[in-house]
């Protein structure tokens, strides 16, 4: 039974609680928001939660994060379960069957009461509104308060959470609660990953991002046999679809713009479970940012950002909310495009920009959502840096870091790819370097302070951004390890870097360049003769989508082989800043993969696609392995090549436009790859023995 307070008692302690604010809020500033949520309570404009819970849920070691709540006033909004572990969803099931199963079925399926299956909550599906259900009951039903320990209440919420329910997480993981699947993926297991193998748990496959898997069961002697093996269709409307899952214990994670992340069973593509991000009102699919390349994944939470530019964080197990904050205020100008990077207790991501404003990199804590760093890569007057923006022109913004980066854990090292600033085409509006657009920033993972910094195109008006991904690479030499950054970049160079320092070591042209009439020795492009110039346009390599573009590339060490997707195609550049590059009538252009010396540039070998005209002038990223294959995508063919030779061993036609790049991995002692096409999602194996 409940204890009711007299009012005067309540007054008094209300009275109490100000005073300990207003000291909390003069003696220790780092406590003023909370001070300000005490407050709202306090004076009734957060309702349905007790003192004592808004309390416990306050202390820092909790691991809720209630700062929202001075926003929204809804505890239902931002109070999440932090007990979703297998292991605990486990423990609800225990306490399930003994609290619950006499009305419910022990696996939730209905009997003297409703069943839990297949079916909305009235009282509300988040979080929050279950906890308060078990807890309290529904009055004038036979469901009464069950008065178990804040951990057993949030315990059975998980089991509860994990069945097939309706609403913004939709499903479970159908093999939990199990010990047999491990959704856990600690930090040490993602450090030690150095190629991947049985399971894909990043956007890139490893930290050094060289998108080249250890698995050989399909190889150049028999991947001419692959066969489609399941498709899994994205509801909506028709689009194109970006992302490269992330895979662990043979369930798939992957997203679907504009902001959905879904489970699914990596052998059969049938959907497990799938959270639906509300999207801000301000937000419409009109504006111009639609991608959604994948997530991170880190300990038994995974991490996706949206278009609205929030992080959100939900449980690997049964996609129940788990957090969610807001990397960007103006949600007109910021989203989020990119999949984040989790490392040690941190996820990091980075914006896109949809008109003006000025690009960062920001980290968060990865269980609870609270900022611990931010990199802005367009410095302020005054800071280092800001000399390199003439006047005021800073302002204009620029400098979207929208791709993922790479992280070396031994160096606690983050590279990322910086882009381009704006106005796009106008280097005279914004005279100087500006930095760190077009750059590799390298930050101290753990604290974002800036280490290094290489810029590829120095006040750039061809709207060449660095978001290529950055791989990281070790040379063992006689004189010992040579730490590498490899670069393959849309200005048409390939780039060695020293990953130490940062400093320029080499770089060749990749691809058709005419542009610049050579690097010096820092690396630093030269600028064209002014009789090369023409006031009615001048015809330069690359065109502004680049000689790559955001495609991933893939390095073999064992080869010493980095295979890149290219695209050869010119454009007619004006020196009016109101008028864009343009494609030359009539001139065709093709794309190709091309291998090169990881450590030199030089070409070894090309698959040249067919030239064309119109359609599409992107192609997917590319993914090799040590079975000896490259496997890539161009408009709508998924194709596999000889990794020595450039030799085409397969090729399927999917219906859809490969944007994308594949991934691979085991389920069942099975070798699967996987690409995006279109709206789809196809899987490929050889086929299986009779």
């Amino acid at each position: 039974m409940l204890s009711v307070r007299s009012p005067r008692a309540r007054r008094w302690s209300a009275v109490g609680l100000l005073a300990a604010a207003c000291v909390a809020i003069t003696l220790f500033p780092n406590l003023r928001w909370r001070a300000e949520v005490v407050l709202l309570y306090l004076t009734g404009q957060i309702p349905d939660i007790e003192l004592r819970h808004l309390l416990g849920y306050l202390t820092p070691g909790s691991g809720q994060w209630l700062r929202p709540l001075i926003e929204t006033r809804s505890p239902y909004a931002v109070i999440r379960n932090v007990k979703t572990t297998p292991a605990d969803v486990q423990a609800g099931a225990k306490l399930f069957r003994r609290e619950c199963a006499d009305c419910h079925a022990p696996d939730g399926s209905g009997g003297r009461a409703p069943g839990l299956i297949g079916r909305p909550y009235r009282r509300g599906e988040s979080d929050w509104a279950v906890y308060r259900t078990v807890r309290f009951g529904i009055p004038n039903t036979p469901m009464g308060p069950h008065p178990l320990r804040d951990t057993e209440l949030w315990q059975v919420v998980a089991f509860v959470r994990s069945l097939d329910t309706a609403g913004p997480a939709v499903g479970s993981l159908r093999r939990a609660p199990s010990e047999s699947v491990n959704l856990n993926v600690p930090y040490d297991d993602l450090a030690a990953i150095r190629e991947p193998g049985e399971d894909w748990l990043t956007y890139s496959g490893s930290y050094g991002s060289s998108r080249h898997s250890t698995l050989i069961q399909i190889n150049r002697r028999n991947v001419g046999r692959l066969a489609l093996r399941w498709i899994h269709q994205f509801e909506g409307e028709p689009g194109d679809v970006e992302v490269s899952p992330v895979v662990r214990d043979g369930i798939m994670f992957v997203t679907q713009p504009p902001s959905r992340v879904m489970a699914l069973e990596a052998n059969t593509g049938k959907q497990i479970w799938a959270y639906d991000h509300p999207l801000a009102s301000a937000v419409r699919a009109t504006d111009g940012v639609m991608a959604n390349r994948g997530v991170a994944i880190l300990n038994d939470k995974v991490f996706f950002g949206t278009m609205d530019a929030r992080l959100v964080a939900v449980s690997a197990a049964t996609g129940a909310l788990q957090w969610e904050t807001t990397v960007a205020t103006d949600v007109r100008q910021y989203a989020i495009t990119g999949a984040p990077l989790a490392y040690r207790d941190l996820v990091v991501t980075g914006v896109a920009i949809k008109g003006t404003g000025q690009g960062f990199i920001a980290a968060y804590d990865a269980q609870t959502g609270r900022e611990r760093w931010r990199f802005v890569t367009i410095p302020k007057p005054g800071e280092p840096g800001s000399e390199t923006w003439e006047g005021d022109s800073w302002r204009e913004g620029g400098g979207p870091t929208w791709l993922t980066g790479s992280y070396d854990p031994d160096l606690d090292l983050l590279i990322w790819p910086v882009g381009n600033p704006k106005p796009d085409y106008d280097a005279a509006a914004r005279r100087g370097d500006n930095l760190y657009t077009n750059s590799a920033v390298a930050l101290r993972g753990s604290t974002g302070e800036l280490v290094w910094y290489f810029q590829f195109t120095p006040g750039d008006d061809h709207d060449w951004d660095a978001t290529e991904i950055p791989v990281l690479a070790d040379r063992h030499t006689g004189d010992g390890t040579e730490k590498r950054v490899l670069w393959a970049n849309r200005n048409g160079f390939y780039y060695v870097l020293d990953r130490v320092s940062g400093r320029f070591l080499t770089a060749t042209p990749f691809a058709q360049e005419t542009w610049t009439e050579g690097l010096d020795p820092q690396g630093r492009p030269k600028p064209l003769s002014s009789a090369s110039r023409n006031r009615e346009g001048s015809l330069l390599y690359p065109g502004y989508v680049g000689a790559t573009n955001w495609w991933s590339p893939s390095y073999d060490g064992a080869l010493n082989l980095m295979f890149v997707p290219v695209l050869e195609q010119g454009m007619v550049y004006f020196p009016s800043a109101s008028s864009p590059p343009a494609a030359v009538g009539g001139r065709s252009f093709y794309t190709a993969v091309r291998a090169l010396d990881a450590f030199t540039g030089r070409r070894i070998w090309e698959y040249r696609r067919e030239p064309r005209l119109v359609r599409s002038d992107r192609m997917g990223g590319v993914l090799s392995t040590k079975g000896g294959v490259v496997f890539g995508g161009d408009q709508t063919t998924f194709f596999a090549l000889d990794s020595r030779t450039g030799t085409p061993l397969w090729s399927v036609e999917t219906g859809g436009t490969i944007h994308a790049a594949p991934v691979t991995f085991l389920v069942d002692r099975e070798q699967l790859v996987v690409i995006a096409a279109g709206r789809n999602l196809l899987a490929f194996a050889l086929p299986k023995a009779s």
